[in-house]
């Protein structure tokens, strides 16, 4: 304060004080501090386990239902490969693509 006095602290009744920057509030704030931060820690860890285990069903899920249209291109000769090709006309003149 501005005499010198020190700011007033809370006090109960029967004269306990609580709260102020005293050593026992200091340590209690850091220890309660670590207590969350270590509980936060193991939360996320949890829910991360919880969500990569949600994934891989989702996708073993997906995985199994499109197992039928991986399977329908080998049914038409299909054996996976990818054949690029372009088809020229013997009158290309006439298909000029710089005229279109």
């Amino acid at each position: 304060m501005e005499n010198g006095e020190s700011p007033r602290r809370v006090a109960y009744k029967n004269e306990t004080q609580a709260g102020g920057p005293g050593w026992l509030g200091r340590s209690l704030a850091v220890v309660l501090s670590v207590i969350v931060l270590v509980a936060a820690a193991m939360l996320s860890l949890i829910l991360l386990a919880i969500l990569f285990g949600v994934g891989t069903i989702v996708v073993g899920y997906l995985w199994w239902k499109t197992r039928a249209l991986r399977r329908a291109p080998r049914a038409f000769g299909d054996d996976g490969r990818t054949v690029d090709m372009e088809i020229f006309h013997e009158n290309a003149s006439d298909d000029d693509p710089a005229r279109r």
